[in-house]
């Protein structure tokens, strides 16, 4: 009887404790279920891996709990003068595509583009501006303090240097209350 059913990685992940030897009887897993677990550890390296860590952990926990001493044997002692001889290694180094100067060069790489197209919008946006004042259209280029005209737009006198001078007197003065 083959168990044909696809499981998912987190389904596999709740019953890891269910596949070990000495699982309590309620979670003893049907012989398809297990089936389609294995199935699933092989197909999957990541569930594969996570199995490891967990009878990893679980092996530990184990060894730790038993009442017997553990008495290290020469092999382990002739290891742990080896790797004191070696010094210590490197282990906070990040690879090389997690470091700072990898991170800013594939920030350089995506800002780049962008940046030379913005550089370019602006660059055709003046010229396209530009364009449109100039004598070409038949238009008098004018500086800036030409272009408005008082009298021209409004049918009221240009105002004069009383006028201007009351306009700015008479909040003062509704202030004051006079």
């Amino acid at each position: 009887m083959s168990y044909t059913k696809k499981i998912g990685c987190r389904q596999a992940r709740k019953q890891f404790p269910a596949l070990e030897e000495r699982a309590k009887p309620r979670q003893q897993l049907a012989a398809g279920e297990r089936g389609a677990i294995e199935e699933h550890l092989k197909e999957c390296r990541n569930c594969a891996r996570e199995y490891q860590i967990f009878t990893l952990t679980r092996a530990t926990l184990d060894a730790a709990a038993t009442s017997e001493q553990m008495i290290a044997d020469d092999t382990f002692f002739r290891l742990l003068r080896a790797r004191i001889n070696r010094g210590p290694e490197q282990l906070n180094s990040r690879p090389a595509e997690e470091s700072w100067a990898a991170a800013l060069l594939a920030t350089a790489r995506q800002l780049i583009p962008a940046m030379a197209m913005l550089l370019l919008l602006i660059i055709g946006a003046t010229f396209v501006w530009s364009a449109d004042i100039g004598p070409a259209n038949d238009q008098v280029a004018l500086r800036p303090r030409d272009r408005v005209i008082f009298s021209e737009m409004y049918e009221y006198p240009e105002p004069t240097r009383d006028d201007v001078l009351e306009t700015l007197v008479a909040p003062e003065e509704k202030e004051n209350g006079k």
